[in-house]
């Protein structure tokens, strides 16, 4: 029996939302894997032909020339594995590195493009709804905060749209006007204080951080 439902396959450009960005970030922390890795693997990889050359020193003086040569194969096999095996190590590492740094930059990209999105749309006065991040998306702090104030920018729309309802309704009727104007005042004052600058609080921390006297300081 067929699957009605098939999985969807992921490719990797399904992963590369933002190519730059997860890039650019995933090459550092495979730059910083291999340059980690090589520091180790030289030490250890040196330490290793040291105590060969120890061996093969000892050999000179103690064993007869064949059984040297013998033993100096056999130790140059050995250097050579060892190499190999670095090598090999710091490749899988630099491999399951970026790939872990993919998936992990993928999950950091997708909320950011959706809000990116939402901005766009709020941008052009279109407040759709907000699609919820999936399951193991990071960031979900700042978009519960991000949802709150779409929602909130919702609700203002919402109040506005009746208000100006309302006077529609009356001009279409020929009624009077002045019972929706203290709602009209009220509206009006709101939105003006939304227009301000900066709150005093804001303000402050910025003036902190930049090393700015607050006013009325000194």
């Amino acid at each position: 029996m067929s699957d009605k439902h098939p999985r969807h396959r992921r490719k990797l450009r399904n992963f590369l939302l933002d190519r730059k960005v997860q890039l650019k970030i995933t090459l550092v922390m495979v730059l910083l894997g291999a340059a980690l890795t090589s520091a180790l693997g030289a030490f250890w990889y040196t330490e290793m032909r040291k105590a060969s050359t120890v061996i093969r020193v000892n050999a000179l003086a103690t064993l007869e020339p064949a059984a040297t040569r013998e033993l100096e194969e056999q130790l140059a096999k050995q250097d050579l594995r060892r190499l190999l095996v670095l090598v090999g190590f710091s490749v899988l590492l630099s491999l399951l590195i970026a790939g872990y740094g993919i998936v992990m930059t993928h999950k950091l990209a997708g909320p950011l493009l959706k809000m990116t999105r939402h901005m766009n749309d709020i941008e052009v006065n279109r407040l759709y709804e907000l699609w919820e991040l999936r399951k193991g998306d990071q960031l979900q702090d700042v978009f519960a905060s991000f949802k709150r104030m779409h929602a909130s920018l919702r609700q203002q729309v919402e109040t506005d749209m009746i208000l100006m309802n309302r006077l529609v309704a009356a001009i279409d009727r020929g009624g009077d006007l002045k019972e929706e104007l203290p709602r009209i005042k009220e509206r009006l004052r709101e939105k003006g204080d939304s227009l301000r600058s900066a709150s005093e609080t804001t303000q402050k921390i910025i003036r902190s951080e930049l090393g700015l006297p607050t006013r009325g300081g000194a």
